[in-house]
């Protein structure tokens, strides 16, 4: 599969809903006359009305989120204490997922559970994989490939399944729940409209971030011949350990490789995949060049 076929895609799933949502965000982010609440008493009055009052509403400067681990919905500083359309439709959002959390809403409850799973089997994945360079330097043993294919499925496909994972429950979250919260006690029908835009702002950012895992493990999933590289296909070239070249064994994570090099060996193919692996992490993907 050819680079730009995977940075193109990527590029525009990470930055074109992230933009668009912000632009719908900050659009209805303004004191509006017509709200009675603020987005901190909205809150608290839906999950008082859920019996939900051991549930905290807090400020956060990480972003709106429910925390289910300490019972709290965190609203951002520039929404929490406003008057704003943006303000009460996302407190109705994050509200929404604590009564889906009060509930044991079936998706929440797993999304919960396979995000745990992906945190561990990634970070287990990652230290095996920084390990293997230094146990091939020290033995010469070239790491089984099932080895590094279940490091790639613990760091890339867990958090993939994670990722999708997430979606009924955002869904359900915007369009079930915080809707007709909304509709029913706290602002009319052209606010409704608007406040659905901003709900389907925010549920693309959740789809293309699906899709993006995705495009990220695709390039590692098993695929018949003639269809790009697969986990098989990129180690059938690999050589023994015993002729193992130092410039083989010098390839570093931080050093682009050549297009079309393919004596990398052990070591290069372990710094190849940390190199991909550290790209997917921080949101970014390099390619003689990085994409922003």
């Amino acid at each position: 599969m050819h680079p730009i076929l995977i940075i193109v895609p990527a590029a525009v799933l990470l930055f074109g809903p992230r933009f668009w949502v912000k632009r719908v965000m900050g659009r209805y982010n303004h004191e509006d006359g017509t709200l009675t609440r603020t987005g901190r008493e909205l809150a608290r009055e839906i999950l008082d009305q859920h019996a939900l009052q051991l549930v905290k509403v807090e400020s956060s400067d990480i972003g709106d989120h429910y925390d289910p681990e300490a019972r709290a919905v965190r609203l951002s500083r520039d929404k929490i204490d406003l008057k704003s359309l943006t303000a009460v439709t996302t407190a109705a959002h994050e509200v929404s997922h604590a009564i889906q959390h009060a509930e044991g809403y079936g998706p929440f409850v797993w999304r919960a559970k396979l995000a745990k799973v992906a945190q561990v089997t990634g970070e287990a994945g990652s230290i095996t994989l920084l390990i293997m360079p230094v146990a091939t330097l020290l033995t010469g043993y070239r790491p089984p490939t099932i080895l590094v294919v279940v490091c790639i499925v613990s760091i890339l496909g867990t958090g993939m399944a994670a990722q999708l994972a997430s979606l009924p429950t955002e869904f359900d979250a915007s369009f079930k729940r915080a809707l007709p919260l909304l509709r029913d006690d706290y602002i009319n029908e052209q606010q409704l409209s608007e406040s659905r835009e901003i709900l389907l702002a925010c549920s693309l950012t959740y789809v293309a971030a699906s899709l993006l895992s995705v495009l990220n493990f695709w390039p590692w999933f098993p695929r018949p011949a003639g269809f790009g590289m697969s986990v098989q296909s990129a180690f059938t070239s690999i050589p023994r350990a015993d002729v193992i070249s130092s410039e083989s064994i010098g390839v570093s994570i931080g050093s682009p490789r050549k297009r079309g090099d393919s004596g990398l060996g052990s070591m290069g193919v372990v710094a190849d995949v940390l190199q991909r692996i550290i790209k997917t992490f921080s949101g970014r993907r390099q390619q003689t060049g990085h994409v922003h």
